[in-house]
């Protein structure tokens, strides 16, 4: 029987074992001493000799046939009706699984890991410091899409709404960040510190009352928005 190492609810493992249920492979999951104890068996010699980088999900067939990345056990495991029976169905499943990878678990798991007590929010708000620059309010727009697409490489780490309130020459632009970790983000890189200077910035108490107003009003692009003193004009999320 092949063997899928893991920790215990790892959701990156929960491909593998769906795709085993479907398609009716054997799999033995070993997620506990003394099969396999994360941050110890992956650490050994005969573990990493395996699976260099000592990452898991880690797979192991019976034959010996090794595999690490959990697409790949995932797809490793399928049958034709999961994998395509056709070069382009099966590219269109790539697809959609590198979309998921690259556009969904992203911002997903900035809300939900904290829920899991997985990790902690991080939610800042930022507010533009140079108001009198914000003329037009088209230009205003392409302020903020300009950021977001200067910060492309951060969309891992970060998830955003920003808005614009007001109208031409009487506008101002503020949003809410979330980030993991528990610190700005824009300072691991020289690469994402181009703008966010231009942006005054408060860490917020997740557990405040004001917080959730806030979280609530800038995801739903509606509300009173009484901090801010204009009427909502458009919004823009970094995702």
């Amino acid at each position: 029987m092949s063997t899928l190492y893991t920790y215990p609810e790892n959701w990156r493992a929960f491909k593998a074992q769906i795709a085993a249920q479907y398609s009716g492979a054997r799999l033995k999951v070993a997620s506990s001493a003394p099969a396999f104890t994360f941050g110890q068996t992956n650490r050994t010699p005969a573990f990493l000799n395996n699976f260099p980088l000592g990452k898991v999900p880690a797979f192991q067939g019976d034959d010996g046939f090794c595999l690490f990345e959990s697409n790949a056990i995932a797809h490793y495991l399928s049958n034709e009706a999961l994998r395509g029976s056709s070069p382009q169905a099966q590219s269109q499943v790539l697809q959609w699984m590198s979309f998921a990878d690259a556009e969904i678990i992203p911002p997903a798991s900035a809300w939900v890991f904290p829920t899991l007590g997985i990790m902690q929010f991080n939610k800042q708000v930022c507010t533009y410091k140079y108001p009198e620059e914000l003329t037009m309010t088209f230009m205003s727009c392409n302020l903020i899409m300009g950021m977001f697409q200067r910060l492309d490489k951060l969309r891992k780490n970060g998830f955003a709404s920003v808005i614009l309130f007001g109208g031409n020459n009487d506008s101002s632009i503020s949003g809410i960040w979330i980030f993991r970790g528990q610190d700005l983000a824009f300072t691991l890189s020289d690469d994402w510190q181009i703008d966010y200077e231009s942006y005054a910035w408060r860490k917020l108490d997740p557990d405040s009352d004001e917080t959730k107003t806030m979280v609530k009003e800038y995801f739903a692009w509606e509300g009173e928005f009484k901090h801010v003193g204009k009427p909502f004009n458009q919004g823009k999320c970094f995702k």
